[in-house]
């Protein structure tokens, strides 16, 4: 006899049971057939008066008591009013039952089981050499983005796996080193005008493949294929959605097919995460917009990465900043619902126009749409340290790390949250163990100095700051070499370290708060606070941090900080907390 298994549930018809991750669900005999008779038809409109006739056989009744059936029925399902997780009402016509249904045999070793709760969506692999590797983490990407929020499913953001592209790797091992319940791999194979992607979704704790399918394809039709890939996808993964999800899982973000190849490539540079490759970001995701100027997602990753690229120090604010703020409010008067736009004008409200309220509200209502958004969790930690709000700041940080355990951004920020916090001796095993992880790793190196130095580790501050410099290119990190000679002690090193920070200013970007630290260190406050001066007009980088930054309490009693603190709006925050180890 057939048996029927949507997301936990399973009903046997032989049986004539309903059984929820294996305990029984009690249900009266109408409202079984009920269920029954819509299983049959799943994804069909069922008439009211066929379905009457199905469970009332040979007997007239009252629509009433159809309603009482579906009533008891949603009841037994855990469907709450209005949520059309199982049960959508057709008004005037019927019912259709929307979520996806496995059908097997007594014979089939198929059951209902415990929904997957964590998964990594892997690079897709290519078959052959030549094909476009911008594709195989594009494919990955657009499977990220529509199972990302979808019932209570976290997905490993791109970030965690595209380390992962173009390598031939064992998807279980990989599955364990992410920390997640599943693993879909797939691999994508293209012949003239024909594409062929094969996935298969792996149970890493088990070890065995609990899905598998290849869906073939013309090759300007990609968007039909990702749509039946994330519907079979959902299906394999027993989510539980909602009508609204269902709907959500294929919806595009675009129907020009070659302004998602210029996104998916614009993605494919922004995880390199260099100067040079955030370029190239910019000039694939416009002409990406310049093919569709109505595609929300480009705009509001647009707008993150202009601010990626202030806060690194490569370009200018007054270059990044209002173009940042104007791509994520165009990608929210597209789209409203995304949360990668709100978490983007948040960061850019933060970095450029140093509006604090805003960029919480920003951060708060992506976490309303995305409760697993691991970016919002991330910057939004950060927001709250530098608004004196330490203990929210770590539970935010501690979340994104759950959310993504091996993200080194993350790891690191933790690291330096530590030492904002005053927590030194914490701060540097924190960030010593992020670099047994991944020992060239700049960022991690880059705080470390600091750390190092404030602690009074003086040489081996040096070390990171020369290895953060070399690491990060394009003397990104040359302050920070001024900053180890200054706190060491080392003045004449320091002042021609600084020197040589100037004069490179004359043809390159140099953020002006990076100086102001050097001369910290050199007991200059009258240079400290002309370079102040200089970063608040110039909206430099970092000066959001000037109120828990360790480098500067020796400045706070000034009576110029006041007016600086009221200036950059944090005011509130400005205290010198002792060091605590």
């Amino acid at each position: 006899m057939t048996r029927y298994a949507f997301d936990d549930f399973c009903l046997d018809v032989a049986a004539r049971a309903l059984s929820r991750g294996g305990a029984p669900v009690a249900l009266t005999p109408r409202v079984f057939d009920t269920l029954l008779h819509l299983l049959e038809r799943s994804g069909e409109l069922v008439d009211k008066d066929e379905l009457m006739q199905a469970v009332w056989p040979s007997r007239v009744v009252e629509e009433n008591n159809l309603n009482q059936a579906i009533s008891a029925l949603r009841r037994a399902l855990g469907e709450t009013r209005g949520e059309h997780r199982y049960i959508l009402t057709v008004p005037g016509r019927g019912y259709r039952f929307v979520a996806e249904v496995r059908v097997a045999s007594a014979a089939d070793p198929l059951s209902a089981t415990k929904p997957l709760r964590t998964l990594a969506v892997l690079p897709f692999r290519l078959l052959q050499p030549a094909q476009d590797e911008a594709l195989q983490t594009g494919m990955a990407d657009t499977l990220i983005t529509r199972l990302s929020g979808l019932g209570e499913l976290v997905v490993r953001p791109l970030s965690a796996v595209c380390r992962f592209s173009g390598q031939q790797h064992d998807p279980l091992e990989i599955g364990r080193r992410l920390g997640v319940d599943a693993v879909l791999d797939g691999t994508i194979q293209q012949a003239a005008a024909q594409v062929r992607v094969s996935m298969r979704l792996l149970n890493v704790a088990e070890g065995w493949q609990q899905w598998a399918e290849i869906f073939d394809a013309q090759t300007d039709d990609l968007f039909a294929l990702q749509d039946a890939v994330a519907e079979k996808a959902a299906a394999a993964l027993a989510l539980r959605l909602t009508y609204d999800q269902r709907i959500r899982l294929t919806r595009r973000d675009t129907e020009n097919p070659e302004a998602w190849r210029r996104y998916a490539l614009a993605r494919f540079f922004v995880e390199q995460r260099s100067p040079s490759a955030l370029k190239r970001a910019v000039d694939s995701f416009r002409q990406a917009l310049a093919l569709d100027p109505g595609y929300a997602l480009a705009h509001a990753e647009l707008s993150d990465v202009y601010t990626i690229q202030g806060v690194m120090g490569a370009r200018p604010p007054h270059e990044v900043g209002p173009p940042a703020r104007e791509a994520a409010l165009h990608a929210l008067a597209i789209d409203e619902h995304l949360p990668v736009a709100h978490y983007a004008l948040g960061h850019a409200l933060v970095q450029y126009d140093r509006d604090w309220a805003g960029a919480e509200l920003a951060y708060r209502r992506a976490l309303e749409l995305d409760p697993n958004c691991t970016s919002a969790h991330h910057r939004y930690a950060i927001l709250l340290m530098t608004s004196g709000r330490p203990d929210e700041a770590f539970a935010q940080i501690r979340r994104a790390r759950e959310l993504d355990p091996t993200s080194l951004p993350i790891d690191a920020t933790e690291g330096f949250l530590y030492y904002w916090d005053r927590q030194y001796v914490r701060a540097i095993a924190h960030l010593r163990g992020t670099l047994e992880r991944e020992p060239h790793f700049w960022m991690a190196h880059y705080w470390l100095a600091q750390v190092l130095g404030s602690h009074g580790e003086h040489a081996a501050a040096a070390t990171s700051a020369q290895r953060a410099n070399e690491l990060v290119g394009n003397d990104g990190a040359s302050w920070l070499i001024a900053w180890t000679h200054a706190v060491a002690g080392r003045r004449d090193e320091a002042l021609a370290q600084r020197d040589a920070l100037l004069e490179r200013s004359r043809h390159h970007y140099v953020p002006p708060y990076d100086i102001a630290q050097v001369h910290a260190e050199l007991d200059d406050a009258e240079q400290v606070f002309a370079w102040l001066e200089r970063a608040e007009q110039g909206r430099s980088r970092h000066l959001d941090t000037l109120g828990v930054d360790p480098i500067i309490d020796a400045y706070r009693a000034d009576p110029r900080m006041a007016d600086m603190y009221a200036r950059v709006g944090i005011a509130s925050v400005a205290q010198s907390p002792a060091p605590r180890g």
